[in-house]
């Protein structure tokens, strides 16, 4: 056997044992035969893949498959897998129960009888019926004695509830409870008694009293959009008054009020040092006018403003003609190439102005 082989039998071995111990796990051994049945119920309650099925305790089998029905799904159809050992008569009904308090689904197969040549054949449909969860833990037979055994228990509870409220020690425990609950009614009952004759009493204090109230809904009634309009305006006006932050304001004037008088002081002193400036100024103007310093003989000197205007004009006439011959007063020759004698032209253009400068 080669090497090849032998690795595809144990593939083909694994995968066996595989799905063996998958099935193994759902409840199902698929090396027993077995027999399968159907049953239909409204509501399975969670009931689950592989969830036992039992005959009289005995597990005999699993559910093997759950699904809705294709043609009526308000149906759920489970299919059961049974051991084919066992054999089911024909009154035969899969009653699907609670496994416990703790939860989880079974289903129970109850019939009565044996079968010997008449039993349901694999493949067949079940009759289907879903127990209450008290159903499921107790018989049907037994409820009634459950219940009989429950108010003879409670019958005897409330019965020494009774005789402990009625003979119960009224200084200690549940009797001084009770005594404690019959004072305070009895008070109550006074109160009441109290207050009835207090209005009885009051009536007509009273009556008049619901008059004036009434009279002054009726006028709040009336007035009933002049006051809304108050409201708005106070809610207006509170509005204002806390967007404007009235605190913060009076603490900015205080220091606005601070800065002010050192403003105040500072433009004291500035006033003082103008006041120089401004005598100073006086002092200098007066030199002005009177000829002395060299302001005084620029503004009162005639003949220096003439030389100062002639000089002005002369050098707007220097401007110019460097502007329209420029060869006169520079000539650059890159070669070596004899310099060309400039020749003042016969109109100068400088010479109307200079004449007229005089």
């Amino acid at each position: 056997m080669t090497k090849e082989i032998r690795i595809g039998l144990l593939a083909i071995v694994a995968t066996a044992m595989l799905i063996w111990g998958y099935k193994f796990l759902l409840g199902t051994n698929i090396f027993e035969r077995s027999n399968t049945f159907y049953v239909e119920y409204g509501n399975v309650d969670n009931l689950q893949i592989s969830s036992p099925v039992f005959v009289n305790g005995f597990n005999v089998g699993t559910v093997k498959e759950v699904y809705m029905k294709p043609e009526d799904l308000s149906r759920v159809v489970v299919v059961l897998d049974v051991d084919r050992k066992i054999k089911l008569p024909q009154n035969t009904i899969a009653e699907l129960r609670n496994a416990g308090l703790m939860g989880g689904k079974m289903i129970t197969l109850a019939y009565s009888g044996n079968c010997d040549t008449d039993c349901i054949k694999s493949g067949s449909t079940l009759n289907g019926k879903s127990l209450s969860f008290i159903e499921s833990l107790v018989q049907p037979s037994e409820i009634d004695v459950y219940v009989e055994s429950i108010k003879r228990g409670m019958g005897g509870v409330i019965d020494s509830l009774n005789q402990s409220l009625m003979d119960g020690d009224p200084e200690n425990g549940l009797g001084k409870t009770i005594a404690d609950l019959r004072i305070a009614v009895a008070n109550l009952k006074s109160m009441t008694i109290q207050m009835n004759t207090l209005f009885t009493n009051s009536s007509d204090h009273l009556v008049g009293v619901l008059t004036n109230i009434e009279a002054v809904t009726g006028n709040i009634k009336e007035n009933n959009e002049q006051i809304a309009g108050l409201l708005q305006n106070v809610n207006q006006v509170t509005s204002q008054l806390a967007s404007a932050r009235l605190d913060t304001t009076i603490l900015k004037t205080n220091r606005a009020l601070g800065s002010t008088n050192k403003a105040i002081v500072s433009l004291d002193e500035t006033l003082e040092k103008a006041d120089a400036t401004f005598k100073e100024l006086q002092t200098l103007l007066a030199q002005i006018n009177s000829g002395k310093g060299t302001m005084g003989s620029l503004v009162k000197d005639q003949a220096l403003y003439n030389n100062l205007t002639r000089a002005s004009k002369n050098l707007d006439f220097l401007l110019q003609d460097f502007r329209l011959h420029p060869k006169r007063y520079v000539n650059v020759s890159v070669f070596g190439k004899k310099v060309k004698q400039y020749d003042v032209p016969e109109i100068d253009p400088a010479f109307p102005l200079d004449t007229t400068s005089h």
